[in-house]
């Protein structure tokens, strides 16, 4: 007997289009007392089940890849909403499939949960579609699924997304000692060995090629794979390819059904197929690859080559205490570890979960049947989701069903047609969504066309019918048509545009456009045209000018200055046996600026300051946002000064700021009275007779760091993107919080502030200046949310950074400069002002009165310079 699952909130996790959710009796769980218990949630089988639900949209025949592109998407959307539903976890993403192959993506480190009260911590790790293709292909086979790991914090291994080599056997060959640091050859005689030994039979080289010949193994059919695959072959063992699934066999090595795993994969896929070996039994290896050597066979073959990690991966893999061998220091790892199932997921409350979206071979029920994929019913609306779970040693098969709006509107549509009422044209549109939600197209149109010929409908009706209509149909074409040309998919979305109606549907097909050209930019890019998708990037950037676009464009331009940078830093990390020190950082920023001005000339870069944007991606890679911040903004003071001040005032400015001596000044102010100006702070390089250590005292100066917050913490890029998910996360706590605000609330709005403010300055950088104001006035506003709404000293500090931004506004716009002075020194004034002060932030002054004399000196300073 299938009972409702009240766990399940359609409301919380902002779904208008699943309603409610059924599960068998027998599989309900309960908790009982306080604390985490993952292994006791219904709520943890819906992230998955719902995923599979809303996969019905995507369903396609004719394999297009944008499809893949736009299934991820939804999933990133809809896990982002249910874990945030949650208020008795906070949950963090600690591995995730997707930034290896840029494609979205929950971020790692990412943040999740309540912010009301002090709840137990998790880890999640989502593995994004196994055999995704399937999806948009019929013709492909070997099913699809969708897998999520969960563990108390800390439970599961922390680490970047990226490559490794792995084996995997089941229960029969524990003990036999197969390891990824042994060659196919030594593993597979260790297995056959293994298996004799248990036997009572006598080891012979005969015996041994009998048992290999028996044995199963799995690898992934890449070409990175051609010498295993030719390996296993020449030794006479039974090869299985598979295109995609290399986490599901795990289940098939639980079964005694294969007897191995091999090759290279992803480390999110081994940390599910590692929490399956704890709980069902077999052993498990893995070692980190660099991604060149991942890639090429020639040089996975040799051990020596897995130590070859370039730069910037280390710099990645440093933030998650992976170093090099022989560096380590207390709470590091090496990168050479072989790491076993037990360090990859050593939760004592784990929980493993997959939905099947369409039927695989290797998951199955207990009686061998295979396990049907999602379905939708269209006569009432209910999806049919089996939901694979694995807790406390129990693998479980769960059907879910889900009642959607499909079967809320048929059922009004019902009771009309009983009592003879009219037809409700609104009824039948929100019929035709819902169809369409769910990928029957057909259905859909045919209600709108139904909707849209009822007698006396108004005009405005009748042309959301048609521009409804007109948007289904693209989706239509997208899923179920041989493939469409590029240009006339657009074409198609252009034209819902053109229809006339600024309401979401055109809003919708705007953002279908830009989705579209980013899509064709990433292929080409990965493809290597990149004139190509330098031109799809700059037609997504028509429609939606995100920061993320501009990166891409950015990082064509810049490319093969890119390139070179980290090739010639590569070579002096070495030299320096991989220690960081500030002679290194010298010399990165020295590299950095003989790469960028001696190939300034062919760099053809499209945004307002090409060197902040290379510095950035160069000399400040890896660092912490807060730190960039306060260097860039460092910067920007020094460039405004060089270019506006009198000699005088810059003489007494360098001294005082960066610490330089009398000739290193000299020199500076002898290039400007040259030059008459300096076109970016980088052109200090240029000036003669100023040394290393000088330039490194101006573009890395010692600064002290007074906005950390809760990005710190996270391995997050600060892009719009990150700012759309904290915005999510900072309704919740509104809607957690309702009357009261808590210090996590306090810290997140701050946090929030300071993503608005970053992505502001670096859309300066870029040249778009409405971006630039759109996003230090959502900061100003955010930081004015902290005053009005919370205590403390935390609306001080507010107080204070609403004063610092006015004061930077008015460094990057020199018209408007007095305004934004005079709004910087109110904004101080509200802090040094008692009886301001008291009545915005209460009798605290005591406590703030370091901020009160900071605020002080930048009125006196402000005063003193521009008034």
């Amino acid at each position: 007997m299938f009972i409702k699952d009240t766990s399940f909130d359609s409301k919380r996790i902002d779904d208008h289009y699943i309603i409610e959710a059924y599960i068998p009796e027998e599989y309900n769980l309960e908790i009982s007392g306080e604390g985490l218990q993952l292994a006791s949630r219904n709520e943890l089988r819906h992230p998955v089940g719902v995923v599979a639900a809303r996969s019905l949209r995507y369903f396609s025949i004719n394999g297009e890849d944008f499809n893949i592109f736009r299934i991820r998407d939804m999933v990133v959307w809809r896990l982002r909403h249910i874990y945030n539903s949650f208020s008795w976890w906070n949950a963090y993403v600690v591995n995730a499939e997707g930034e290896r192959k840029y494609l979205p993506m929950l971020y790692i480190g990412e943040k999740f949960g309540t912010v009301t009260g002090n709840v137990d911590e998790a880890d999640i790790v989502p593995s994004a579609f196994e055999n995704d293709r399937c999806i948009v292909n019929e013709g492909c086979e070997g099913g699809a699924i969708f897998a999520v790991g969960y563990s108390e914090r800390g439970g599961l291994f922390n680490a970047p997304d990226m490559y490794g080599a792995k084996t995997i056997v089941g229960n029969k060959y524990k003990g036999a000692g197969v390891s990824v640091i042994h060659g196919i050859t030594k593993n597979l005689r260790l297995m056959a060995e293994h298996t004799l030994r248990a036997k009572g039979s006598e080891i012979t080289p005969g015996n041994i090629h009998d048992e290999i010949k028996e044995m199963k193994i799995v690898i992934l059919d890449r070409p990175r794979h051609a010498k295993l695959i030719k390996t296993i072959k020449e030794l006479g063992a039974q090869l299985i390819l598979v295109k995609d699934d290399d986490l599901t066999p795990t289940f098939a090595t639980a079964r005694k059904e294969i007897d191995l795993i091999t090759g290279v994969g992803g480390i999110p896929e081994a940390i599910l197929s590692a929490i399956i070996i704890e709980k069902l039994g077999g052993e498990m290896s893995l070692r980190i690859l660099p991604a060149d050597v991942a890639q090429d066979e020639k040089l996975s073959g040799k051990l020596s080559n897995w130590d070859l990690f370039r730069k910037n991966e280390i710099d990645i893999l440093k933030n998650f205490k992976i170093v090099k061998p022989g560096t380590e220091k207390t709470g590091e790892k090496a990168w050479d570890t072989v790491w076993i199932s037990k360090d990859l997921a050593s939760g004592m409350d784990m929980v493993f979960t997959a939905c099947v979206i369409k039927r695989t071979p290797w998951i199955r029920f207990p009686d061998g049947k295979d396990v049907p994929g999602v379905k939708l019913d269209p006569e009432t609306g209910k999806v049919t989701v089996h939901v694979v779970r694995i807790a406390n040693e129990t693998f479980e098969i769960i059907p879910i069903i889900y009642t959607t709006a499909i079967s809320e509107c048929i059922k009004r549509y019902s009771a009309m047609e009983v009592v003879h009422e009219g037809i409700d044209g609104d009824l039948l549109i929100q019929l035709g969504e819902s169809y369409a939600e769910f990928g029957m197209f057909q259905k859909a149109k045919e209600c709108i066309q139904k909707a849209r010929i009822l007698k006396n409908s108004p005009e405005h009706f009748v042309q959301k019918c048609d521009s409804l209509y007109e948007y289904i149909e693209g989706l239509d074409d997208l899923t179920s048509k041989p493939i469409q040309t590029p240009e006339a998919l657009i074409e198609h979305f252009k034209k819902v545009c053109r229809l006339g109606r600024r309401d979401d549907i055109w809003l919708k097909s705007k953002i279908m456009i830009k989705r579209f050209f980013e899509y064709l930019g990433d292929k080409n890019y990965h493809d290597r045209h990149y004139e190509a998708a330098l031109a799809c990037y700059r037609e997504a950037l028509q429609y939606s000018p995100q920061l993320n676009l501009y990166r891409k464009v950015n990082s064509i331009q810049m490319k093969d200055i890119l390139e070179k940078y980290f090739h010639l830093t590569d070579k002096i990390y070495k030299e320096y046996h991989y220690k960081e020190s500030r002679d290194l950082e010298k010399y990165k920023l020295e590299i950095a600026l003989k790469v960028f001005y001696q190939s300034e000339g062919q760099v053809k870069s499209s945004c307002r300051e090409p060197w902040l944007i290379f510095f950035r991606r160069t000399v400040l890679h890896g660092k912490r946002p807060s730190y960039k911040l306060v260097i860039l903004i460092r910067l920007l003071r020094l460039y405004k000064k060089l270019n506006r001040a009198r000699e005088d005032e810059i003489s007494l400015f360098l001294k005082r700021e960066f610490k330089m001596t009398e000739d290193e000044i000299a020199c500076i102010l002898r290039y400007k009275n040259e030059q008459k100006r300096f076109h970016s702070v980088g052109e200090l390089y240029r000036v003669s007779g100023l040394s290393l250590e000088g330039l490194s005292k101006l573009l890395l100066p010692q600064v002290t760091i007074e906005s950390q917050n809760e990005l710190e913490d996270a391995d997050i890029p600060l892009s719009i993107s990150l700012v759309e998910v904290m915005e999510k996360r900072y309704k919740n706590m509104l809607d957690e919080l309702k009357e009261g605000y808590r210090k996590e609330a306090q810290e997140h709005s701050y946090a929030m502030a300071e993503a608005y403010h970053y992505v502001g300055l670096a859309l300066y950088d870029i040249g778009d200046d409405e971006g630039v104001k759109i996003y230090y006035e959502k900061a100003l506003v955010k930081f004015q949310e902290i005053i009005e709404k919370f205590e403390g000293i935390t609306p001080v500090h507010a107080q204070y950074r609403i004063g610092n931004l006015f004061e930077e506004l008015a460094l990057l716009y020199e018209k408007e400069q007095e305004e934004y002075n005079k709004k910087a020194i109110d904004a101080y004034t509200r802090i040094i002002d008692e009886q301001q002060s008291a009545r915005l932030f209460g009798a605290i002054r005591e406590l703030v009165s370091v901020k009160i004399d900071q605020a002080r000196e930048r009125v006196e300073y402000l005063k003193r310079e521009w008034f």
